[in-house]
């Protein structure tokens, strides 16, 4: 483990180099007020974009997105009958910070499970990409009558990563962004460290500039950047993570579809056998080729090709 750790830190200053070195100064596209509709739910105020109606779909996006990288995937499963639910998650505005500084993986799962409620229903299907898969993972463990059925993007279950430091060697981001002035690193230049990330994760795709401005604009709010990196900061903080009950021992009883890129620069394909055996409730699961960590932008319709047979069968 000793040596792994060594590799790890002798990677970072290359990884800090590219924070600096890559993307472009580009504009900003805020979401505007009128597509927005607004909750409250587990003591937040969830801001939300909203398509279609039928059975609750509620889509989590991940990091570094907002909720708008849904956006392809959710006029589809709208238009198939769903009412199809991006919110913005905790800490990314216009969604409201944590008072408690709380953005624990159990905290995240516990936000599912009550937007769930507050948005009228009993149960609902939940769809992560990234932290939002985590988030749905944590939500299924802890509740499952709630969620009818699962779809998880570019994440695997927490089984495929238990004991295993490699993982820094995939995803040392988790961290460099420990580092007391991360903030200020990951600001620099217009956030073209962002630029950097989506380079390095999703090798294969041309990201749009529409993309970037956007999670550009929401990282550039007044004090976001504490909320979103405070997702990496929780991890590695035992007090808010009691209670977490999505663990390399915990099982997955609904009904699963999981979506990974075999070029994903975070998370390597492999990994994803591994979490085969936590769910026991039906599972599914499709390789995407020459696609990154981002399959909803990149391949965004095979992606709802994959979501919309899964909910119908």
């Amino acid at each position: 483990m000793i040596q792994q750790l060594k590799a790890i830190f002798v990677r970072l200053p290359a990884c800090l180099t590219l924070m600096f070195l890559t993307g472009a100064v580009l504009g900003t596209t805020p979401v505007t007020a009128e597509e927005l509709k607004h909750v409250e739910a587990n003591g937040i105020i969830f801001a939300y974009l909203e398509e279609g109606e039928g059975p609750l779909v509620l889509l989590f996006h991940g990091y570094p997105e907002t909720a708008r990288s849904w956006a392809s995937v959710q006029s589809r499963i709208a238009g198939e009958g769903y009412r199809a639910v991006a919110p913005f998650t905790r800490g990314y505005p216009p969604t409201t910070a944590s008072e408690t500084g709380d953005y624990s993986v159990r905290v995240l799962g516990q936000d599912a499970l009550a937007l769930i409620d507050a948005l009228g229903e009993d149960s609902a299907i939940l769809i992560g990409h990234d932290w939002g898969a985590s988030t749905v993972y944590e939500a299924a463990t802890a509740n499952p009558s709630k969620v009818t059925k699962l779809v998880a993007l570019s994440v695997p279950h927490a089984r495929a990563v238990a004991d295993d430091p490699s993982i820094f060697l995939e995803a040392p981001h988790f961290l460099y962004y420990q580092l007391p002035f991360i903030r200020e690193w990951v600001a620099m230049n217009d956030f073209s460290h962002i630029d950097g990330i989506y380079q390095a994760w999703a090798p294969t795709f041309d990201v749009p500039e529409t993309e970037l401005a956007d999670i550009k604009a929401t990282m550039g709010e007044p004090d976001a950047l504490d909320g979103i990196l405070g997702y990496y900061w929780a991890l590695f903080d035992s007090d808010l993570n009691e209670g977490r009950v999505s663990s390399a021992e915990s099982e997955i009883s609904v009904p699963t579809l999981v979506i990974a890129g075999d070029a994903d620069g975070a998370v390597s394909i492999e990994r994803y056998a591994l979490a085969e055996p936590a769910f026991t409730g039906g599972y599914q699961f499709e390789a995407l080729n020459d696609i990154g960590h981002f399959p909803q932008l990149e391949a965004p319709e095979k992606v709802a090709d994959l979501i919309v047979d899964f909910l119908k069968d």
